[in-house]
């Protein structure tokens, strides 16, 4: 995705963040519209941070979540309000979709 096309897939949503190997819903992070980011875990624990925008990829950093480092990703769009997230070195990050129900989204 482009960078305009980033943007407008993260920025002020809430996104459900799938790990691809399992399709289950691992997160909900809601991406503000001031540059922070929260995220509430299947689990239940949650976490804050921060998140911005480089060129056609996106970076998050927060509190404790992945050790506290900052990691860039860029997006994959695999349809509409769904794109598979790579980190920088190109292995796969989260399914990421404006829905909860990724079979719907998907047709799985």
């Amino acid at each position: 995705m482009h960078a305009d096309e980033v943007r407008l897939f993260l920025e002020g949503r809430k996104i459900y963040c799938f790990p691809p190997e399992t399709q289950t819903l691992f997160a909900v992070i809601d991406y503000g519209s001031d540059g922070r980011c929260a995220v509430r875990f299947s689990s239940g624990e949650a976490d804050a941070g921060i998140y911005g925008f480089d060129g056609d990829s996106y970076w998050t950093r927060y509190e404790k979540f992945r050790n506290g480092e900052t990691h860039t990703f860029r997006l994959e769009r695999l349809g509409p309000g769904i794109a598979q997230a790579y980190f920088a070195d190109g292995t796969k990050a989260f399914i990421q979709a404006h829905s909860a129900d990724l079979g719907a989204m998907t047709g799985i």
